[in-house]
This record gives C-alpha cells, structure tokens and sequence, in this order.
C-alpha cells in the first residue's frame, strides 16, 4: 500500500512489530471454535495473526480507503465491518456465545469504547487492548488520586483488570508521541448485584461532576436539600468527603442510601 496515507483524525498509529502482535494474541488466549472482534484492523498486521489461530475475526473498520487491501488481502477469512465501531449496533453482532476483543485501539476511541464494552459486559469473555498508557493508568489508578474516576470504577465494577506491559513509541508507524500499553480484562465473578445499574452509574457520574466540591453539593442534582439532610443524619456517608475519596463498596452504600430515600 505504497500511495496509503495516515489519518491523524483517526488516530492511525500502525504496530509494525510482529513479536508484539504475538504476545498480543496469545494474552487472549483463543480457541479455534471463538468469536472475536477487532477494532481498526488499519492494514492487517494483527489481523493475520488472529486469522493463523484458526477464527474468522469480526473486524470494525472506519478507513474506506482500507477497505479493498483487507478485502483482497483476507478475502473470506474475516468478516469486515465498514463502520466505526462506535456507531455499530453492537447488538447485532453480537453472537449468541461469548466474544473476545483483541485490539489496538486508535487513540481517541479508547474512553468511550471502553464504556461501551462495560455497557456490554455480559457479553464478552475477554479483552485484550492496546492503549495509551495513561489512560491504562486511569483504569488501574488508586482511590483518592487525581486518575480515579469513573473510567476506574466502571472497568474495575465489571472486570478484573491486568496491566500488562508497556510498548514504546518506536515499533509503531507513525510513532505517537506517548507510550502505549496492553491491558486485559476478564469479566468480574464476584461482581456486584444491583436492581438498577442506570440509577447507580447516575450517581457516580454526579459525584464527580464537580470534583473539588463536596458530595452534598453535587448530589443537589438528584434529590433534594432536605433529603440531603437525611442522608447526611444517617451516617452512613459523610457528604463533606467528594466522589474521588469513595470507594466502590462506599457508593453501593450511596446507591442504596438514596434508593431507599426516594
């Protein structure tokens, strides 16, 4: 593909290292009889890799100027998506067994397709991603530090989360400017049970709206001043702490606080 240009609008950093793709690949541990998806196949390189473990990938892809290489190239040994990932009806590929993500990710997707695997939990077995490596660090970031947030408690809510190595600039074309990393989920067994996940994920958005102010100020948004009260009187939480110094068990607690309030 000698006349292909990369498109910086979408993020195209090409892994060109084959002893990554493979360490990549094995990470996911694949059977032959496995669904898998690919998100940004680019020009194929991990591609090939997960077509010798012996599936047909399912493979997300924006680019229509990569279209007729990975056509021509993989013919009927994928099944290409033309579309962006993120505006897929996800639902529809999705098939009736479990499916494994293997991926590196272009970089101004990661945070939202990243929420909507979690959206989608049930449905994957495992995931294995290639993405920069500060927002792997906000996935695996510590309570109370300024990288937990959300993305942290909603990963670490539905997966169990493994940093797995660090890969450098220099073996991807063109090299970004920050390192990447691979990180790999394993959905949660002892996840927690809760009647309305929507309602819970409300909360834990509104504690970190504003994060330099206080719960009872940011909770104004869902109940009201004097329920606030109540919730402060009980003591099970106290509203003077802000979202980034609560734990996961601590906003259940929240959650079920204010459930029963209203």
């Amino acid at each position: 593909m000698a006349d292909f240009h990369h498109k910086k609008s979408l993020g195209q950093h090409f892994l060109k290292d084959k002893n990554i793709i493979r360490k990549i690949v094995d990470l996911a541990e694949i059977k032959s009889h496995e669904s898998v998806w690919e998100v940004g196949p680019g020009k194929g390189i991990l591609t090939e890799e997960l077509v010798k473990r012996g599936i047909k990938p399912t493979c997300f892809e924006i680019d229509n100027t990569l279209y007729d290489h990975l056509e021509y190239y993989f013919r009927n040994s994928i099944n290409l998506v033309k579309q962006d990932v993120l505006k897929a009806d996800w639902e529809k590929y999705l098939p009736a067994d479990k499916v494994k993500i293997v991926a590196n990710l272009p970089y101004q997707i990661t945070s939202p397709f990243l929420f909507e695997v979690s959206r989608f939990a049930d449905h994957f077995s495992k995931v294995v991603v290639m993405i920069q490596k500060e927002v792997a660090q906000r996935i695996n970031a510590k309570l109370g530090t300024k990288d937990y947030g959300i993305l942290t408690l909603k990963m670490q809510f539905y997966f169990d989360v493994k940093y797995e190595f660090t890969v450098k600039p220099h073996v991807f074309n063109p090299p970004p400017k920050v390192d990447s990393a691979v990180i790999s989920l394993v959905p949660r067994i002892d996840k927690p049970e809760i009647d309305n996940e929507k309602y819970f994920w409300k909360i834990v958005e509104t504690a970190f709206r504003n994060r330099r102010k206080m719960l009872r100020r940011n909770l104004r948004e869902l109940i009201s001043v004097e329920q606030i009260e109540k919730l402060q009187d009980s003591g099970v939480i106290d509203l003077t702490r802000r979202g980034e110094t609560l734990t996961e068990s601590e906003f259940l607690q929240l959650y079920k606080s204010i459930r029963n309030l209203k």
